[in-house]
C-alpha cells in the first residue's frame, strides 16, 4: 500500500491514468512494428502495454521455438533490454512489457531494434 500511496503522491491519479495511456500506446506501436515486419508475428491481442510476438524463420515449429529463445537471450544478454517468454497454444513466445516510469519511445525503438538484430543472427 506504501508504494500506490508514494506512485499516487508523485504523479496523481491523472499523471499515472496518462503514464498508462503512454505504455498501452508505446505498447501497440510496437505491435505495428512487429506486424509490418516480415518473419515476426503478434501471436495475442495487445489491450495493454504487454506484446506477445514471435519470429517466425522457415522450419519447423521446433525450429521457430528454437530461434525465439535465442532471440530472447541474446537480446537479453545486451543488458539493454530485459524480455520474458511464455508459451502460447503450445509455442515460445517473447513478450515485451513497457512498465517502467521512464521508459520512452526510443527505448521502445532500441528495443525492437536488438531484436531484429538478434533474429537475424539466428
Amino acid at each position: 500500500a506504501l508504494k500506490l500511496w508514494m506512485v499516487i503522491r508523485g504523479f496523481g491519479a491523472e499523471g499515472i491514468r496518462e503514464r498508462i495511456r503512454l505504455h498501452c500506446a508505446m505498447g501497440r506501436e510496437f505491435a505495428e512494428w512487429v506486424r509490418n515486419t516480415p518473419g515476426f508475428e503478434v501471436v495475442a491481442p495487445v489491450p495493454f502495454s504487454t506484446v506477445c510476438f514471435r519470429a517466425t524463420p522457415a522450419g519447423t515449429p521446433e525450429r521457430q521455438d528454437a530461434a525465439n529463445e535465442a532471440i530472447l537471450a541474446r537480446v537479453n544478454e545486451s543488458g539493454e533490454v530485459f524480455l520474458s517468454h511464455t508459451k502460447l497454444r503450445g509455442r515460445y513466445v517473447v513478450r515485451l512489457t513497457i512498465g517502467n516510469l521512464r521508459t520512452t519511445r526510443a527505448h521502445v525503438e532500441r528495443a525492437w531494434s536488438l531484436i531484429r538484430e538478434a533474429a537475424a543472427a539466428s
